[in-house]
């Protein structure tokens, strides 16, 4: 059920001594917001990591063998792979999605397919992405073997949880009048209960609206055949840091975009990175 998305007394108030129009379009805009997303949170499945120090292995014990099939969705571990020469040299394994243990998926979300996260650095020592796109993951498929370079040390489970957020940025802002420094004020500072949870927990987000950071994104670069208008695009994940896994990005999020006429035709592997600071 959808949370409650009530404007604040305070705010309604302020809002009515510039116009009751005013309001009245605040309150259209409200009613057509909220979109559902898909919450992402970490659990470890083992008392220790993929790997240590020497030193660590020294006091501390052997690292922990893959509890995870190759098929589930998670960060570390034995990643799920058909190509019979995939190569690691360049890359670590950072996570994957499986769609199809996704329960209660928003709108638009694929229903099956297993969709993978590899993480590298250019000779620029820029980040480098790599994704994989397999519509029909299975067991028999698999080419799993030897545990890659992980991202994180830790092999953890996804757990997913269905969620609500709303518009961000200049979008969140486009009902009101420009240039109104104290409205827009006040706006930004209300918190609606029950929305966004992941931009106030250390959660990942599947779907629902671009953040307010892709205002201002850098490494956009749209695949091949694609415009460049922002508008085009369905922000497919947003990735921040993952303490159980235990991986950040510093100051900035990763966020995996993909064009809507891409994510219709079921070609998550046509989507492709972007950075923002958060």
């Amino acid at each position: 059920m959808r949370p409650s998305l009530e404007l604040p007394a305070d705010l309604r108030q302020l809002l009515r001594s510039r116009s009751a129009e005013l309001v009245a379009e605040v309150e259209r805009f409200l009613a057509e917001a909220p979109r559902r997303c898909t919450y992402i949170r970490s659990e470890r499945v083992a008392r220790a990591p993929l790997r240590r120090s020497w030193l660590g292995r020294l006091f501390l014990g052997d690292a922990a063998k893959p509890v995870l099939a190759p098929v589930d969705s998670k960060f570390g571990g034995v990643p799920y792979v058909e190509e019979a020469d995939l190569s690691w040299e360049s890359y670590s394994f950072l996570g994957q999605i499986n769609f199809a243990q996704v329960e209660d998926p928003p709108p638009g979300m694929p229903r099956r397919g297993l969709f993978a996260l590899d993480f590298g650095e250019a000779e620029n020592g820029m980040p480098l992405f790599r994704m994989r796109w397999y519509p029909e993951p299975s067991e028999e498929r698999s080419r799993a073997g030897a545990v890659p370079p992980c991202v994180g040390p830790w092999e953890t489970r996804m757990v997913f949880s269905p969620g609500w957020s709303l518009p961000g940025g200049q979008s969140w802002e486009a009902p009101l009048p420009a240039g109104d420094e104290e409205l827009s004020s006040e706006w930004n500072d209300w918190t609606p209960k029950g929305f966004l949870e992941d931009e106030r927990e250390e959660w990942h987000r599947l779907f629902g609206h671009r953040s307010a950071a892709l205002d201002e994104p850098y490494g956009f670069e749209p695949p091949p055949g694609r415009g460049s208008a922002l508008d085009e695009y369905v922000q497919l994940l947003r990735l921040t840091f993952d303490r159980p896994t235990g991986f950040g990005w510093g100051s900035n999020w990763v966020y995996v975009l993909i064009h809507e006429a891409d994510l219709a035709e079921n070609r998550l592997d046509r989507a492709f990175v972007a950075g923002a600071n958060d």
